[in-house]
């Protein structure tokens, strides 16, 4: 017997974006935007959609800001069983700066949960991004990696960005589904690069200002 569920869990309904797009993870939080009036809450999402726009614009020097940002964030980026620590703002910057010159910051979601509350935002998805064959680790996958070439890598995570009173970020913890991870081999047609990536992200970007009403 098939049971068919009413749910608003994205994960739940799977209804997934039919391609790799750079904008659907911002155009959703500006829905939550849209429906958010409580005013720490609407700093808080206004912050986490600026924040978002600029890592995956390729804009990392511009995250760590006083308008957005404590002095000395605190991560922790659980990945395939690892546990990334980060401390302070320069081991967060060399994070983001490594991200942008390795060019891995083209990044998208496929479908999401997003809510709001006093302590931050929590964000679960079925994320991807775009890695360049080179940059895959040869013991993650069961097949042979084109150098050459890009893969798409798509897996489960949950996010809960922290902020204090006053809708600064204070740090981020990251955790991933390592059974999650699947990759495909893109065709040179579907490759998004970081360029492509910050043109159709800029109209967000634009409008994406903390004191956006």
């Amino acid at each position: 017997m098939t049971t068919t569920l009413t749910t608003a869990d994205a994960l739940t309904t799977l209804d997934l974006t039919p391609t790799f797009d750079v904008t659907y993870l911002p155009r959703k939080i500006e829905e939550l935007l849209a429906t958010t009036e409580k005013p720490l809450h609407r700093a808080i999402v206004k912050n986490y959609l600026r924040h978002a726009l600029l890592e995956l614009s390729g804009y990392w020097d511009q995250i760590l800001v006083p308008e957005l940002t404590v002095a000395e964030p605190a991560y922790r980026i659980a990945e395939r069983g690892a546990v990334h620590v980060l401390t302070g703002h320069a081991d967060v910057e060399a994070f983001y700066r490594q991200v942008a010159e390795s060019r891995t910051n083209v990044m998208a979601a496929r479908a999401v949960n997003l809510g709001v509350a006093d302590f931050g935002v929590v964000t679960e998805m079925i994320f991807c991004h775009q890695v360049p064959g080179a940059l895959l680790a040869a013991e993650e996958v069961d097949f042979a990696i084109d150098p050459d070439a890009h893969y798409l890598v798509e897996h489960t995570i949950i996010q809960n960005f922290t902020y204090t009173s006053d809708a600064k970020l204070i740090g981020e913890r990251v955790y991933d589904d390592p059974a999650s991870y699947s990759y495909r081999k893109l065709e040179p047609a579907e490759v998004v690069t970081p360029e492509l990536a910050r043109e159709q992200l800029a109209p967000l970007l634009d409008r994406a200002t903390l004191d956006l009403i």
